[in-house]
């Protein structure tokens, strides 16, 4: 009875073990897919591939955000000339080699970005709020302004949520999370803006205006 009993212990231990490290295994599976850029991505990211690609001489068609043959083909390209494995789709070693960091910041910063815009700006639309968190990634590679995107955040006097403590309120949407990681892998309508105005910005070097809302260098 004993051996029985101990034999099921065992078995139990076991079937869990094996849960955990199958769980372990999908959870980092899944990570792992989140950073392919490939057929179904969000436009803003195959623009970015795109882009690059252009600049490199290997694509010639439009930066439309579609991930079409020509774009997998100009990847491959890229691929068999930097010794990687060319499958047309934009894997880490790919994004890296052509420069794209997409993947470098927390999903603590992308949460607080989200609550920032959505408190900042949350009835505008997608390019509103995309462009609003391009400002912050704006000021994180400029010289004049904090070098992280949480110290950008809550430079003292930076932004109106942050100063009346809304942002710690703010439920970020699911367009407000979209916009936020646009604007974190690099995507920026702004041409380079660091400031935003709403209702006026007269006398400033406007850059684009979303509605009410301006954004200038």
């Amino acid at each position: 009875m004993k051996k029985l009993f101990y034999g099921a212990k065992v078995s139990v231990i076991t079937a869990l073990i094996m849960c955990a490290v199958m769980g372990a295994y999908t959870f980092f599976y899944n990570q792992t897919a989140q950073t392919r850029v490939k057929q179904g991505s969000d436009s803003a990211k195959v623009i970015l591939v795109q882009e690059k690609l252009k600049e490199l001489g290997l694509y010639d068609g439009k930066c439309d955000g579609v991930y079409d043959i020509d774009t997998a083909d100009a990847v491959r390209r890229f691929q068999e000339y930097n010794g990687i494995y060319a499958d047309g789709v934009c894997g880490n070693e790919t994004l890296q080699k052509l420069g794209l960091s997409i993947y470098t910041y927390s999903e603590f910063e992308l949460d607080v970005l989200a609550k920032l815009i959505e408190a900042e700006v949350g009835k505008g639309d997608l390019q509103t709020k995309t462009a609003f968190g391009a400002v912050v990634m704006n000021r994180v590679k400029s010289g004049a302004f904090p070098d992280t995107v949480l110290q950008v955040i809550y430079a003292n006097g930076a932004f109106d949520s942050v100063t009346n403590n809304s942002i710690k309120k703010a439920k970020p949407s699911e367009q407000s999370y979209r916009a936020a990681e646009d604007a974190l892998m690099g995507y920026d309508p702004t041409d380079g803006a660091v400031y935003v105005f709403k209702g006026s910005a007269d006398g400033k070097n406007i850059t684009l205006q979303c509605g009410n809302v301006y954004f200038a260098k």
